[in-house]
């Protein structure tokens, strides 16, 4: 069994053993709910065995008339047969428990049936298919009564927004399934606050709350300790020592961080009492104690090695390099950084090596080498847009097949509508046919018949219009900010190009590209949350919006950046224009929640097309990556600024490699002409 297949293992039989009933729901059979209490606490101790006593149970119970005992033993069984990696067997069975959906209207039926499929999917990473059918889950879970069946529902039902990162949504289901579980009074009871309770803390670290995460897991540590739960005190700690770090308490984060590893050392989890080592190395070197991190790294390489862990051993190394440049050893250390840090460019994702480029940097800086610290700067720098764009990209694509998935499903319903009109009209037919004799009564029904059908049938159509419209409307719209996509925009400048070759377009006619880039972003999701970066973000697209002409195009370019497509404007008036959009920006605050947010943007202008260059040379995604060089540049000079890209003073041929790579070189060598257009009040780095 794969390692993934037992993480699932563990997660499934964590939620059924927290998910004891506790109260009799209708139409249950007394026997076969113990007979799955008892398979339940057997799986805690020996899985071959409860497996075992679940298939005996099928043989017994499959036709079971108490539907709701019977959708739970199928519940069990579908999970059963996903562990078992037979993909056409779990569909099957999978499919027996939905059929079940159709004999009953009992909400806790209807909603563990449900919640079973979502859970699958979840595990199968599935989670377009998981979104299509969610919406019925929370209505029947919202009319549950059984705490078991509303523990487990809402449970799975915040594990998928966590894995979609919705993390206040998640939070929400997990406080549901919290209030089921303080309804009970048994011996599940305390391990099953303790799982929603670290759940929730992990959430709350997720959304930055910290004073919540820390209160949750302090209390959870209280009761572990309590309870002799000693074996959960490791996962615990690691979680409280890295909320300590991240509020900058490095002290109690040494502390939290040391009483981990005596647990996870008691506990004998040799590769968790590695993380804390290295946890505890980090910190010292956040505190400047190079000697204390030096002793406890060194004894965190030695476990590393002995379980063969290349990829720790690695960061270890890392750190071991930053101290001995700080102690004076500048070439040696530097060196062992940058072996390390070509390993992990290797080995490891972007997300997870980049922040080490900014202790590489501090590296040099210690060492003198200042050219060498600008580089590795810039190289995070160029790291992080790639970073962005990957998740801004991926994020859209998830949303875009999510919404084909739901549009899919609209249309399928609409579909099964039409199909029963049409079946409808069939039979109605059928029936004049039979009554002919009663012509009178007849002719008095079809009209009336003919009468309803025609309302349905507009009913249907005007449906089916309204669906068109809305499906073709989101297909060209973000949906935080009701700005155009990049699909908008694509189609756009398709259609543009189609008319310049037509020669429906006048030659002459210019098309400007600025592109806005709302400074400190991260900044204002640390301070506000993600709820005032959206509220940021919306006022900001309602801002430029109002500042455009109705022929414009605003476009959400993508995260924080927006694009403006300026049809057919006068070269003469964009300096003003670009001014008024920096000054609609900063002059006025943004407030959410009674609290003034202060915006800036930075800017990146030009032409389309460029200094008389032909499109087929430079077409407009060329041009963009010039005007996102440009905005590069505005941020690099102190933001609340834009860099407009007037034209070149030289051949193109000369100047074309530059314009591609090295926007600020060719300014520096003179081929480039640009102007800065500053915003209210100068800089704001």
């Amino acid at each position: 069994m794969s390692l993934l297949l037992s993480a699932y293992r563990a997660v499934f039989f964590i939620s059924l053993l927290l998910a004891v009933p506790v109260l009799a729901q209708p139409v249950v059979d007394a026997e076969l709910e113990a007979a799955l209490d008892a398979y339940i606490m057997l799986s805690t101790t020996d899985i071959p065995a409860a497996e075992q006593k679940l298939l005996e149970l099928e043989q017994q119970h499959a036709a079971n008339p108490a539907i709701a005992s019977r959708v739970r033993l199928l519940s069990y069984l579908v999970n059963y047969q996903f562990y078992q990696q037979d993909g056409e067997r779990l569909e099957q069975r999978l499919q027996q428990l939905l059929a079940q959906a159709e004999l009953t209207e009992n909400a806790d039926t209807l909603a563990e049936i449900y919640a079973t499929e979502l859970e699958i999917r979840l595990y199968q990473t599935k989670l377009n298919e998981a979104f299509v059918n969610l919406e019925r889950t929370e209505q029947s879970v919202s009319r549950a009564v059984t705490p078991r069946v509303r523990y487990y529902a809402n449970n799975v039902i915040a594990r998928l927004y966590k894995a979609d990162q919705q993390f206040e949504k998640a939070l929400e289901h997990f406080i549901l399934a919290l209030d089921a579980v303080s309804e009970t009074d048994d011996a599940f009871t305390l391990r099953r606050r303790a799982f929603l309770n670290y759940n929730i803390a992990h959430v709350h670290t997720e959304l930055r709350n910290w004073l919540q995460a820390r209160t949750l897991t302090e209390q959870n540590i209280a009761e572990a300790k309590k309870y002799g739960h000693d074996g959960f005190l490791p996962d615990l700690y690691l979680l409280l020592g890295y909320i300590a770090g991240s509020e900058k308490d490095y002290q109690r984060a040494v502390q939290i961080n040391q009483q981990g590893l005596a647990s996870a050392n008691a506990s004998g989890r040799d590769s968790t009492a590695l993380i804390f080592e290295n946890n505890l190395g980090a910190t010292y070197i956040q505190m400047a104690q190079y000697a204390e991190a030096k002793t406890i790294l060194l004894q965190a390489l030695k476990r590393a090695e002995q379980l063969q862990d290349e990829h720790s051993k690695q960061l270890i190394m890392q750190n071991l390099g930053f101290i001995r440049v700080m102690q004076g050893e500048h070439d040696e250390g530097i060196a062992q950084m940058e072996s390390t840090m070509r390993y992990l460019s290797q080995h490891s994702a972007k997300t997870e090596y980049e922040p080490y480029y900014e202790w590489l940097a501090k590296a040099y800086a210690a060492a003198g080498r200042y050219k060498e610290q600008a580089d590795t700067l810039l190289e995070q720098m160029a790291l992080q847009a790639d970073i962005r764009k990957a998740d801004s990209e991926s994020r859209l694509a998830a949303l875009q097949d999510r919404f084909d998935s739901k549009a899919k499903a609209q249309q399928i319903t609409i579909l099964e509508q039409e199909n029963a009109l049409h079946a409808q009209l069939l039979e109605n037919q059928r029936l004049q046919q039979q009554l002919v004799w009663l012509v009178v009564v007849i002719v008095a029904f079809a009209a009336v018949m003919v009468f309803q059908l025609y309302r349905k049938v507009r009913r249907s159509n005007k449906k089916l219009y309204e669906t068109n419209k809305l499906l073709a409307y989101q297909s060209q719209r973000d949906v935080l900010t009701g700005l155009y996509n990049r699909r908008a925009l694509q189609e756009y400048l398709q259609k543009r190009a189609l008319k310049r070759r037509e020669g429906d377009l006048a030659i002459t006619s210019v098309t400007g590209f600025l592109l806005l880039d709302i400074d400190f972003f991260k900044r204002i999701n640390d301070n506000f949350g993600h709820a005032g970066g959206d509220a940021v973000l919306q006022s900001v697209a309602q801002r430029l919006q109002d500042s455009c002409r109705d022929k414009d195009m605003v476009v959400r370019w993508g995260g924080e950046e927006i694009l403006l497509v300026l049809d057919n404007i006068d070269p003469a008036q964009v300096s003003s224009f670009v001014q008024r959009v920096l000054n609609c920006i900063a002059e006025q605050p943004v407030m959410f929640d009674n609290q003034p947010i202060a915006v800036t943007v930075s800017g990146g202008f030009i032409h389309l097309p460029f200094a008389g260059i032909s499109e087929v040379q430079l077409d407009w995604e060329k041009v963009l990556q010039i005007a996102d060089m440009a905005l590069y540049l505005s941020k690099t000079n102190g933001r609340n600024q834009a860099c407009m890209v007037e034209g070149i003073n030289t051949s193109f041929a000369e100047v074309e490699s530059q314009l591609h790579s090295d926007l600020a070189g060719a300014i520096r060598a003179g081929h480039v002409t640009v102007t800065t257009i500053n915003g209210p009040g100068g800089n704001v780095s």
